[in-house]
């Protein structure tokens, strides 16, 4: 019952922000600035309605421009990443069909791709370049998909030749959640939200990377896979449930 009703409330405050950002739209054409402003207030009162706690972020976010790779646990992830800083997110194409959330998404800062075409993954490696040279920082989820393993999953080094060509600094990012009916296992989006969203409150910890530079794309893939890996070990050392 808590997560129907947290469903229900999510859900209809994502309608009437998106319903009045689309009708601000046709008023006043948008500016990043204005739609990363409007992302923020969702996120936080979506953080409210879930009682999503970020316990600790041990680091800190830059104030430059950079290619920020996380680790995927669930489809809530960006919503974590979106309250600490504005960043273009490259998302799966299927995201931009969810009701409203892919509208709202695509709206403030997502770049989609269709894994599976060529030409969808060589337009969003397109955008991603010109984003960043824009001067605008992009979030990627390097593994492509969430991860039920310990650790990482393969991560795809795409982005990681695009960082390394336009000397962008790569931020390897890793969130990790406290109990296991957060780990996204569900075939169905709405059973994963009942069992993650049924307990009171979802407890998460963040760590922030110091920035990584390198020519090399490869280098930069593995050593920030190697860093979160590290993270999530220690995570799951002294805080964590999901392994123990």
């Amino acid at each position: 019952m808590r997560a129907f009703v947290r469903l229900v409330a999510l859900v209809s405050s994502l309608v009437v922000y998106v319903s009045y950002f689309i009708i601000r739209s046709y008023i006043k054409s948008p500016s990043i600035e204005r739609s990363f402003r409007f992302r923020r207030a969702w996120v936080r009162l979506a953080m409210k309605i879930l009682n999503l706690k970020v316990e600790e972020i041990t680091g800190s976010i830059p104030d430059y421009p950079a290619l920020y790779v996380i680790n995927h646990r669930n489809l809530i992830d960006p919503v974590i990443i979106a309250q600490m800083v504005d960043v273009f997110f490259i998302a799966k194409a299927e995201v931009e069909s969810y009701p409203f959330l892919g509208k709202g998404a695509a709206l403030t800062g997502v770049i989609y791709v269709k894994r599976e075409i060529q030409d969808s993954r060589t337009a969003a490696r397109i955008t991603l370049n010109e984003t960043l040279q824009k001067g605008l920082s992009v979030g990627v989820y390097p593994e492509g998909t969430t991860g039920t393993e310990e650790l990482t999953i393969k991560f795809h080094r795409g982005s990681f030749d695009e960082a390394a060509k336009l000397g962008i600094p790569v931020i390897p990012i890793a969130a990790e959640f406290k109990n296991k009916s957060d780990l996204w296992i569900q075939p169905s989006l709405f059973k994963q939200f009942l069992i993650q969203f049924g307990k009171k409150r979802t407890r998460v910890k963040v760590e922030i990377h110091p920035p990584l530079m390198s020519n090399d794309g490869q280098f930069l893939m593995e050593e920030s896979q190697k860093l979160i890996n590290g993270s999530l070990k220690s995570m799951h050392k002294n805080w964590s449930d999901v392994w123990n």
